[in-house]
């Protein structure tokens, strides 16, 4: 009984580990296939520009997959590494190298000794694919795995981090290798898993646009560390931290122990405060523990109870609701008029602040689409395409959510493919948004009718929306338009 319990815990936890980590982990019709190079990946996200993002990426693999063949007196092994980074059917970027790993006797080579390896992209904002490939020519096995990423430019003014890197372990270092950053040495760690054998959650980030100091205080900012459960609770805190500003840009290295953690999913949160201007920003990273004794008979991870959270995570951010005035609650509130009910705006309006903070979080938890994590994901990207799209799409007289533009890309999402068409003299500028993935292939079009940048929806194939298939006669030029 006692084995039988734990191979269901082992077989739950990894299995919880695939759903919550897809991009290193092959699907059971992979891991039949001996001709399968098992390898993991993982990525972090670094400011290079104003307008560059640098994307770097770690795999690993285990010693014993490959093959060893003699060379002179040792044994010798290769892995030759293949990234491509993708934008639809287009390669935007690719690089391949190859890895070289010796060994004395094949006694030594075990299959808990992994072989690293880290390469990088520098990007433009988008959404991209990131293809990796690894094969051992000396047999014909190989891996492959596809991670979609997106890359969203950081500030050009503000705060903000960089994405934290998993570590097992950071020390100081001078050597040239692609392992090491600003003076530390990172060893990449692309499972995300600690526990007992690996009980020290090492992290790593850069902080960017720390203000310039006019005051003593202003010449400090802290940084504070908490992990929270797969519930968003907060398990371990670390207290804030003081730090002197180095300048405008920082490196935060840190080091946790997680080894008193019941096994499972966990989510490390690390928020940086500039004492200038109070401005904070925080970066958060998932990771995994696991301690074989959970899953014994009488673990601790068979103890606990499950409690299933219907209403999901208000997000990583919402204790700043507590702090806003009730106009910014409005203008938050107001962004969601295309996903709100009309029941739901109706009652906004019978609110008072403290209601409109309770409503508000609610109202974002009950769409959280993944509950069983402290961030919400449907929240963050919905506000972030608030963003872009005021960024983008600002009208000569509305902000830029509230265009035709705006509207699709709040309900819609990002198109897959815009065919923007410049004005002639026969026709105006329009633009032909698509949609592959939404009810079976969809697609908007959008005329700057007054050639003020304006472009307004004149048709689309989605239901639901404005359909028009004469829309042609909006581009179309008459000859008394110059005159």
């Amino acid at each position: 009984m006692k084995y039988c319990k734990l191979i269901l815990g082992l077989l739950l936890f990894f299995g919880l580990i695939s759903a919550q980590n897809g991009i290193s982990q092959p699907n059971e019709a992979e891991k039949e296939d001996e001709t399968e190079l098992k390898f993991r990946l993982d990525y972090t996200r670094f400011r290079a520009s104003d307008s560059l993002v640098y994307l770097e990426f770690y795999t690993s693999l285990p010693r014993s997959a490959l093959t060893y063949v003699p060379e002179d007196e040792r044994l010798r092994a290769d892995f030759i590494t293949t990234a491509q980074v993708l934008q639809g059917d287009s390669v935007i970027a690719s690089k391949q190298w190859r890895n070289v790993n010796y060994a004395d006797s094949l006694a030594e080579v075990q299959k808990e000794h992994l072989l690293f390896s880290q390469n990088h992209f520098t990007l433009n904002e988008g959404n991209y694919n990131l293809k990796v490939n690894i094969n051992d020519p000396n047999s014909p096995i190989s891996g492959e795995y596809t991670a979609p990423i997106e890359i969203a430019l950081f500030s050009q003014t503000d705060l903000s981090i960089s994405d934290l890197q998993m570590s097992s372990n950071i020390t100081r270092s001078s050597e040239k290798t692609p392992f090491v950053k600003n003076g530390y040495y990172i060893m990449p760690h692309p499972s995300g898993v600690y526990g007992l054998v690996l009980p020290m959650l090492f992290s790593y980030a850069e902080v960017y646009h720390l203000s310039d100091a006019s005051s003593d205080s202003g010449k400090y900012y802290t940084v504070e560390y908490q992990i929270m459960d797969a519930d968003g609770k907060v398990v371990k805190k670390i207290e804030p931290k003081v730090r002197e500003k180095p300048g405008e840009s920082s490196v935060e290295v840190n080091a946790l122990n997680v080894a008193t953690l019941v096994s499972g999913m966990y989510t490390i949160v690390m928020n940086i405060t500039d004492l200038e201007n109070d401005a904070s920003y925080n970066s958060f990273r998932k990771f995994f523990v696991y301690r074989e004794a959970d899953f014994a008979d009488g673990g601790a991870r068979f103890k606990q109870t499950e409690e299933i959270n219907t209403m999901g995570s208000p997000g990583l951010d919402a204790d700043r609701y507590d702090a806003m005035a009730e106009k910014q609650l409005d203008q938050e509130f107001e962004f969601t008029r295309y996903v709100s009910t009309k029941e739901e705006r109706d009652t906004w309006k019978t609110l008072k602040r403290e209601g409109k903070i309770k409503f508000l979080k609610e109202f974002w938890a009950k769409r959280d689409q993944t509950p069983t994590t402290p961030a919400n994901e449907f929240k963050r990207d919905y506000l972030a395409r608030v963003e872009y799209a005021n960024r983008r799409f600002r009208g000569t007289f509305k902000d830029g959510w509230k265009t035709d533009r705006g509207r699709v890309i709040l309900v819609y999402g990002q198109p897959d493919e815009v065919q923007r068409n410049p004005m002639t003299n026969e026709a105006k500028a329009y633009e032909v948004w698509f949609y592959y993935s939404i009810q079976g292939g969809v697609e908007f079009i959008f005329v700057d009718k007054r050639d003020m940048e304006d472009y307004e929806l004149v048709h689309s194939t989605a239901r639901g929306e404005l359909y028009d298939p004469e829309w042609y006669r909006f581009v179309q030029i008459h000859q008394d338009y110059y005159e």
